[in-house]
Formats: structure tokens, C-alpha cells, sequence
């Protein structure tokens, strides 16, 4: 039987550039999310009949988490304010995601800043835990590694610097939310990653992650990049946890986001990539992030946002 699908709406924008980001999940809302994901689920012939009581039964919306507004102070360090409430945000979305897996449900956050992350990350690591489970890997698909720290970071964004506290970095803001949920970085894959500061560039090296760049994507094939990252993910477990940043896109096809990357991935390969992991099932938690429709009166990132859900979610 399919899992049920808990859809979190991830509304916070304090860790990055641009607060907009916090309307991500009310954009994907808008675009269709929840009957997107559950028209997946059916045959298409009797959607119009069947997608209503589906939307009830195999695909859940939990409602948002919204981070409470707070002044961010200029410079590399934000402010004691926003670290104060990205730290309890993500508390409270760590427990809600712990509490989703629990139920044995397919976890889907919709973001909302990348900050979100160590939250969704810490969660699954902590449940797998506490089940007596190995703990899956983690697949990142994104412009970026996120791997700074205070003390590597040029901006102070936090969404820069979550995937250092997921891995055992100090990175004060998220030392409470990591604890006991802490993942193996040697089962960390990047795709997509092209704009990597040199300090975490050091770091990631460090670790030994695998990275597959928009290149060597292109040069190999994404079935083979994403089937390589799947088998270094998922271990010997077939598990693994999935984020999606929009802006692993290139900007001409996906405008709405923070930090716009060129370069980035064409939705052929990235449509390729997402439904492989997607019909493997092997993903235990999903997340996509960093929408912003500020930043696309169209609604066609939060279009393709939908889509990289559905495809993620198997559907």
C-alpha cells in the first residue's frame, strides 16, 4: 500500500536574502500541491471522480509552521533575535517531522528558506535512531553544498550553513535542533552544486562528500549520476532523505528564488533525477524549498516546485 504523504508548510525566510521566501508553501498551495499528489496516486481515468476522498486519505496537509517576524541585523552575524527564533523554529519543525515519521507517513516539507533543513534532517536522523535503524544518507539537490559555519560563512545566512550542523559542525543556532539526529557526511551526495564558497569548499573536501556538479551531470547522463548518488546515499539500507533547492535550476527556467545560480540544471534532467528517487522509493523525507514567488509574478517556479514534489513523492 502507498504511504500517506503529510504535506508541512515550512514558512520561514530569516535564513536567507530575501523574507519573501517564507510565502514558498501559500505559492505551491496555489499551484496545485495536494491534488497534484494525490491525481498521482490513481488511475488518471477516474481522477475527477476519486481525487477529492484522496486528498483526505493518502495525502495529508499539516497545516504551515510560520517563524515569527524579527529584525535581522546587518553584517555576518544576524542578531541574537534571529538566531533566538530560527532556533526554536526549527525545533518545532523537527518535532512535527519526528512526529510524521512516527506515523509511518512520507514527510514532505515545503519551504520556505533552506535554514529548514536542519530541522528535516535532524528529524530523520533521530527517529532512525530511536528505532534501532540505520540512519539513511542524505541526497542535496542544490547551487550549493551548505556547509558553512560562523566562521566561514561571507553572508550570515543561515540557509548557507545548516548541512554543517546536520554533520557536527558547531554552528550555535542549531545545536539543540541537531542533537541525537546527526548524519553521515560520507553518505552525503551534492547534485547540482556549483556555488561553493572556498571555506566550505575545504570542509565538504574534508568529508569526503560526492559531488555531482551541472557538468559532470551533463557529460554522464543523470540516470547514472543519480543512480551513483542513490547507491552512496542509500547504503546497504535502500533509505535515504531528499532536498530539493529550486535554484539547483538555472534561473531562466526557475526565476523564483533566492540566490540565483546560472549554470544550473535544465527540467529534463532534473525531471529525470526526481522521478528516479522518486519510483525507487527510497526517500524517507522530502523536502523543497526556496521559492519565491516575489521573485516570479508568473508562478512557474512554484509550478515546477509542485512538480519536483509530486515526482519525489512517487507520484
Amino acid at each position: 500500500m502507498s504511504r500517506v504523504i503529510e504535506l508541512i508548510g515550512a514558512r520561514i525566510g530569516l535564513g536567507g536574502r530575501c523574507i519573501d521566501t517564507r510565502d514558498g508553501p501559500i505559492a505551491m498551495r496555489s499551484a496545485g500541491l495536494s491534488a497534484r499528489l494525490a491525481a498521482g496516486r490513481v488511475d488518471r481515468e477516474h481522477v475527477r471522480d476519486l481525487v477529492h476522498d484522496l486528498m483526505h486519505d493518502l495525502v495529508r496537509d499539516l497545516g504551515d509552521i510560520v517563524a515569527r517576524d524579527v529584525v535581522r541585523v546587518p553584517g555576518r552575524d544576524p542578531g541574537v533575535a534571529l538566531f533566538e527564533e530560527a532556533r526554536r523554529y526549527s525545533l518545532e519543525l523537527r518535532d512535527a517531522v519526528e512526529a510524521v515519521l512516527a506515523r509511518g507517513a512520507l514527510p514532505c516539507v515545503i519551504g520556505g528558506d533552506h535554514s529548514l533543513g536542519a530541522a528535516t534532517q535532524a528529524a530523520v536522523g533521530r527517529h532512525a535512531r530511536r528505532a534501532g535503524a540505520d540512519v539513511p544518507g542524505i541526497i542535496w539537490i542544490d547551487a550549493h553544498t551548505d556547509a558553512n559555519t560562523m566562521e566561514t560563512t561571507p553572508s550570515g545566512n543561515l540557509h548557507g550553513m545548516m548541512l554543517a550542523a546536520v554533520h557536527g559542525l558547531h554552528v550555535p543556532v542549531f545545536s539543540d535542533v541537531v542533537e541525537g539526529g546527526l548524519r553521515d557526511p560520507r553518505r552525503t551526495v551534492y547534485v547540482g552544486a556549483r556555488d561553493i564558497d572556498d571555506g566550505e569548499r575545504e570542509i565538504v573536501e574534508r568529508w569526503g562528500c560526492r559531488i555531482f556538479t551541472p557538468e559532470e551531470i551533463a557529460r554522464i547522463g543523470p540516470e547514472r549520476a543519480i543512480d551513483e548518488a542513490m547507491a552512496i546515499a542509500c547504503g546497504t539500507s535502500g533509505r535515504c532523505s531528499v532536498s530539493f533547492d529550486l535554484d539547483s535550476l538555472d534561473p531562466s527556467i526557475a526565476p523564483g528564488v533566492d540566490c540565483h545560480v546560472p549554470g544550473g540544471l535544465d527540467w529534463r534532467t532534473a525531471e529525470v533525477i526526481l522521478a528516479r528517487i522518486g519510483a525507487s522509493n527510497a526517500a524517507v523525507a522530502v523536502e523543497v524549498v526556496e521559492v519565491n514567488p516575489s521573485a516570479d509574478p508568473s508562478g512557474k517556479t512554484a509550478r515546477l516546485a509542485v512538480e519536483a514534489a509530486a515526482l519525489l513523492c512517487g507520484v
